[in-house]
C-alpha cells in the first residue's frame, strides 16, 4: 500500500508543512526535555536534537475522536491536526517524536518493533501496551498531573486524562510490580527487560494475558470512534 493510500485510509489531508525553524524548535525543546526528565537512560542531547529535526511535520485535516498527531514510520513525518495552534504542537509532538526514537526497521524499511510492540506479516502484538507507555512518558515530560476521570462509567485515576486513560491506568499499575524505571527504559529503548521481568514475576501467561487485553481495549475504543463518525455523517 502507498503512502498516499494509507494517509487516505486513515481519512488524514494534509493542508500545509510545518516550516524548518518550527520543527527545529520543536525537535530542541523535546531533545532538551527528555534527557531532563530521564537523564538515566543515556540520551545525547544535541544528537537527540539532531536526529528529531530530521523529522518532516504537517498539518492535516484529521477525523474526529482520532489522535490530535499521528507519526507514519514509511516517511518519517508527524502529522498534526489542522486546529492546533502553532504554540501547542510541541505538546502534541512529544508522543509523536518518542514513536519516531522507538522504531526498528529492516533493510527494506519494513517496521519490526516499536518499543514494546512488534510488528509481524499477520498481526501486531502488544500495541496497546506500547501506546499507554509511550503517553506516560510523554505525561511526564509534559507535567500532566494525575487525575480521577470517568470513562465508559468506570472512575479511576490516570496519568493521561485526554489520551488513552484507561490503558495508561493499567499499565501504570504493571509498572508498579517492576518499577516504572524498568517500564520507561524498555519503551524508549524497545528492550525486552520490562516483559521478561514482568513475566518473571507473574508468569509469561499473565504477561501475554494482559497485552492482548490491553490491545483489544485499544481496538474496541478505535472501532467506537470510526462507528461514532459513521453515524454523525448520516445524520
Amino acid at each position: 500500500m502507498s503512502l498516499k493510500s494509507d494517509l487516505k485510509k486513515e481519512g488524514i489531508e494534509v493542508t500545509k508543512k510545518v516550516d524548518t525553524l518550527k520543527v527545529n524548535s520543536i525537535a530542541r525543546n523535546i531533545a532538551l526535555k527528555i534527557c531532563s526528565v530521564f537523564p538515566q537512560y543515556g540520551f545525547n542531547e544535541n544528537e537527540l536534537f539532531i536526529k528529531l529535526s530530521r523529522l518532516n511535520m504537517y498539518k492535516a485535516k484529521m477525523p474526529d475522536g482520532m489522535a490530535e498527531a499521528k507519526y507514519f514510520y514509511k516517511n518519517t513525518s508527524i502529522y498534526f491536526n489542522e486546529h492546533i495552534q502553532d504554540e501547542d504542537l510541541e505538546e502534541f509532538a512529544v508522543h509523536e517524536c518518542i514513536h519516531y526514537l522507538q522504531e526498528i526497521k529492516d533493510k527494506k524499511n519494513y517496521l519490526l518493533r516499536m518499543g514494546l510492540c512488534y510488528y509481524t506479516e499477520f498481526k501486531i502484538y502488544g500495541l496497546g501496551l506500547n501506546e499507554a507507555a509511550v503517553q506516560l512518558i510523554a505525561s511526564k515530560i509534559n507535567g500532566i498531573p494525575k487525575e480521577y476521570v470517568k470513562y465508559f462509567g468506570i472512575s479511576f485515576e490516570t496519568n493521561s486524562p485526554s489520551y488513552y486513560p484507561l490503558e495508561c491506568c493499567l499499565v501504570n499499575q504493571m509498572s508498579y510490580v517492576v518499577g516504572e524505571d524498568l517500564l520507561f527504559e524498555s519503551t524508549l529503548n524497545s528492550s525486552d527487560n520490562f516483559k521478561l521481568k514482568f513475566a518473571e514475576l507473574t508468569s509469561k501467561k499473565v504477561f501475554i494475558a494482559i497485552q492482548n487485553a490491553i490491545d483489544f481495549l485499544l481496538n474496541t475504543e478505535e472501532e467506537i470512534i470510526k462507528l461514532n463518525n459513521k453515524i454523525v455523517r448520516y445524520r
